[in-house]
This record gives structure tokens, C-alpha cells and sequence, in this order.
């Protein structure tokens, strides 16, 4: 190998680490969450505040003029490997993901996705998803999307007696959360620094 090539990869890997260490890891709540999504997210469980998948449906089949049925059989069809969203393209799919967070992941992976939640319990704490591993992983390839994806849908651990039942360490949402909030979760997390989007100005903001 050549000094003049061994330099330009020297410089390379330094540039990269330089992106990696600009990275902060998912963009904090206050600043990822849009408050169109917000309100939306409230207006939609309004629907069925027990079961945010079924509100979804409902929501999503009144959105596009379709039925529920047909509603829940196109979210079935998502992929369970291949995020439909991009983070570093889609503001709007990383908002509606940090909101989801917000109301069924922060209690335990903490408001800013560093494992630091209120209801932990001893030795089961999640991941800092700040953590240097995690933010190269998430600028390199996304992170470990298929991985959340089965964790989140199927739960992952022990189980564990939580004050409200005993579950996987990792409580299972399959049958709580459609996919594609799933995945809109997963965008979440996917979602550096170096992609925030600001919200639209326009009340004709994309959707």
C-alpha cells in the first residue's frame, strides 16, 4: 500500500469519525416531535384510547376513504425486515415515530432513547441508544432495523413482573401497535442530528 494511499484512507476513516461524533443518536423528543403529529395522534386514539392499533385503522381508513378491513390487511402486507420510511428523508415519518415513543416506549427507554426511563427494573436496563456502538451502527446501516423490528413486535428477554403483569423484559406490541407505527417507531430511533427536520411553516404541510 502506498503513503498517498494510506493517507487518503487515514483521512477517510478521520471524516467519518468526525460525522459519527457529530451525531447525537435520535433527535430529543422536543425537537423530533411536529405538533401536527402530536394533535394528530391525540385525535386518533380518540377512536379506541385502549388500542392504538386499532385507532390506527380506523384513523388510517378514514384518511385514504377505505375500509377498516382493508386498512388493516394493507399494514399486514408491510414488511417485517424493510423500513418503508427513511429517516434522513422523511421529517414527517421520524415525528410521527418520536410520538408513538413517546407514549408507549419512554416510560423505560427514557425520553431521549438512553435507557434512563422511570420504569425500569434492575438489571434490565435497554440500551443508550446514544452510545458511541449504536450511533456508528445507525450511521453506517441504520442501526439494527430488523432486529427492533421482531423485538418490538415479539418482545425480547426474560420475563419480568412488571407493576401491571409479567412480560417479556421486552413487552411484545404486536398485538398493540400496527406495523407501520412500528416501523414509524424504528425511524425514530434511526434518526440522527445530521437529518433533523424542522416542521413545515405552511398549514399545507406534507403529511
Amino acid at each position: 500500500m502506498t503513503t498517498r494511499t494510506t493517507l487518503a484512507l487515514a483521512g477517510a476513516a478521520a471524516g467519518l469519525l468526525i460525522i459519527i461524533g457529530a451525531c447525537a443518536g435520535p433527535i430529543p423528543l422536543s425537537q423530533a416531535i411536529w405538533p401536527q403529529h402530536d394533535k394528530e395522534y391525540r385525535q386518533m386514539l380518540a377512536a379506541d384510547p385502549q388500542n392504538p392499533q386499532a385507532a390506527w385503522y380506523a384513523w388510517t381508513a378514514a384518511r385514504e376513504g377505505i375500509t377498516v378491513d382493508e386498512a388493516r390487511a394493507r399494514d399486514q402486507e408491510l414488511s417485517t425486515t424493510h423500513n418503508p420510511y427513511s429517516a434522513n428523508r422523511d421529517g414527517a415519518a421520524v415525528s410521527r415515530g418520536a410520538v408513538i415513543y413517546r407514549a408507549m416506549c419512554q416510560r423505560c427507554h427514557g425520553a431521549d432513547a438512553r435507557g434512563d426511563g422511570g420504569d425500569l427494573l434492575p438489571g434490565h436496563a435497554p440500551r443508550d441508544m446514544h452510545a458511541f456502538g449504536s450511533r456508528f451502527a445507525a450511521t453506517i446501516h441504520g442501526g439494527a432495523p430488523r432486529a427492533w423490528f421482531r423485538k418490538i413486535n415479539a418482545g425480547f428477554g426474560d420475563v419480568v413482573q412488571y407493576p401491571d403483569g409479567s412480560s417479556t423484559a421486552m413487552p411484545a406490541f404486536g398485538d398493540t401497535l400496527a406495523r407501520a407505527q412500528i416501523w414509524q417507531v424504528i425511524t425514530y430511533l434511526q434518526s440522527l442530528d445530521m437529518y433533523r427536520k424542522t416542521p413545515p411553516a405552511s398549514n399545507n404541510q406534507p403529511s
